[in-house]
């Protein structure tokens, strides 16, 4: 299943049983609505992970949030406490929280891979958090959550965990000369890398992704990042206080960020290194070690955005040794002048798949965790084996609501390959020589009602290409409806 946020990059994905699809977000900059469907990441900054927002503005991540300012002594409630001062020493404390309630409506969520796959359960998120700044060096974030799930007729192991500690970490920071900043963060915490399309959050279910371990983070303010990290993912319990590590998958690596690199442009580098100790795909089942090697290079103005990525994969999976690709394109323009601001924009990416079974050699890209609503707001298909391309027109009909509509054509990248769906490896055989799956047809609606509220909904339509039908695909529809509620 999938949800939606209010945030300036909103994403969502779906997730039943053990075919689950995950959706992702990347770091925003405000509450505000997005009218860019590329959703850039922001330059390099301090904060690890992602970076310090404008003050006084909700976060994606809450722990990016600057509310350094004190509120004014009549301010409401909600806005007195997200600057508590804690004596005279300049140490405050911020508190926030979120209730959020999405209801979906799927038909062929899995698109006949599985028979009965109709589902309509909602979504319940409630979270509390606090965040202690004892002086600009040292900091202590806690987050609490808890998440149901009711009316499902297959269970979604995210979405469902009673009162929990969602995330809790210290940053520790040591001021170089300058601008500089050294920050290592221990703990358990959310990490958006880049633009968020292959290490992102989840935010699609209730319980994002999370990782406890260590990231350290060293930043130049405005001209350079770079963040290493080794983390474990967090295990999902459906009790109470019951979460713990993961240890069949190690993720470590590191990413910098170069603003205005050369000629104006924005250059991201960054290299992952991902063990499983049980990954899927067509060919098997079994130990899956891959390396990521990856460039960004992006830019975005008021009238025109631009995000070109490129990956190159390596290891083992099983016995084979992998060798893979991503290619991913995103751009648009805007006319911010004209009635209904509109835009137009289009995405095309390209995740190999593996060209011939059975030998020593897999082909098929899998990224580390991916914001599978890139492909689709209802997250059907996994960044495996597919070729998408995405025209797009954005609307703002009036200043508080944004609409995005647009067709997602779709392929198979090798015709020796299966179509992947869902986050689990599980896929359809491969069929014949022809490679068009089908067609999404995309709608999605944001409404931002005031600061603290969001609206969204979000309706796809899949037509099966007459090929993926022969091999038992079937038409889908999702229908989504999302209230979220931030203070």
């Amino acid at each position: 299943m999938k949800t939606y946020l209010f945030t300036t990059a909103s994403v969502a994905g779906l997730s039943l049983c053990t075919f689950a699809a995950q959706a992702q977000t990347l770091p925003d900059t405000a509450i505000a609505v997005n009218t860019s469907p590329a959703r850039l990441a922001a330059p390099a900054e301090p904060v690890p992970g992602g970076r310090a927002g404008a003050p006084k503005a909700f976060q994606t991540h809450r722990w990016a949030e600057d509310w350094t300012a004190e509120p004014e002594d009549n301010a409401p409630f909600t806005q007195r406490v997200k600057h508590i001062r804690l004596g005279q020493s300049g140490a405050y404390l911020t508190l926030g929280g979120e209730a959020r309630v999405y209801y979906t409506d799927w038909t062929h969520s899995l698109l006949g891979l599985r028979n009965a796959d109709a589902n309509t359960p909602t979504q319940t998120r409630l979270r509390l958090s606090a965040d202690l700044h004892a002086n600009p060096y040292l900091r202590a974030y806690v987050e609490l959550g808890d998440n149901r799930e009711t009316g499902e007729t297959a269970a979604t192991v995210p979405n469902q965990d009673k009162l929990d500690i969602y995330q809790a970490f210290v940053d520790v920071t040591l001021p170089l000369s300058g601008s500089q900043r050294l920050t290592l963060r221990p703990g358990r915490f959310e990490m958006p890398l880049g633009n968020g399309k292959l290490v992102g959050v989840r935010e699609g279910l209730n319980m994002r992704y999370t990782y406890q371990g260590a990231q350290l983070t060293y930043s130049l303010t405005g001209q350079a990042s770079v963040t290493l990290f080794d983390v474990y993912p967090v295990d999902i319990q459906k009790g109470t206080f019951d979460d713990a590590v993961n240890r069949n998958t190690h993720f470590r690596g590191g990413y910098i960020s170069l603003p205005k690199a050369a000629y104006g442009l924005n250059l991201d580098l960054y290299g992952y290194d991902v063990n499983r100790a049980r990954g899927t795909l067509f060919e098997g089942t079994g130990p899956d070690e891959r390396k990521s090697l990856g460039a960004r290079v992006w830019q975005k103005s008021s009238q025109w955005d631009v995000d070109v990525e490129m990956v190159r994969q390596s290891g083992t999976f099983i016995t084979k040794s992998v060798e893979a690709y991503a290619v991913m394109f995103e751009a648009g323009y805007r006319w911010p002048d004209t009635k209904y601001e509109p835009r137009l924009g289009l995405r095309l990416n390209a995740f190999s798949g593996d060209d011939k079974s059975g030998d020593n050699q897999s082909g098929t890209f899998v990224a580390p965790a991916p914001r599978l609503p890139l492909i689709s707001e209802a997250g059907f298909f996994n960044l495996s084996n597919l070729i998408d391309a995405y025209p797009s027109l954005t609307l703002k009909p009036m200043k508080a609501l944004t609409l995005t509509l647009g067709p997602d054509f779709l392929w198979r990248q090798n015709a020796a390959d299966g179509v992947y769906i869902g986050s689990s490896g599980a896929s359809f055989a491969p069929y014949g020589e022809d490679r068009f799956i089908g067609t999404d047809l995309n709608l999605e609606a944001t409404w931002q009602v005031n600061k603290n509220l969001q609206i969204k909904l979000y309706e796809t339509r899949f037509i099966a290409g007459d090929a993926f039908k022969a091999s038992g695909g079937k038409d889908g529809n999702y229908f989504g409806l999302m209230t979220g509620y931030r203070f």
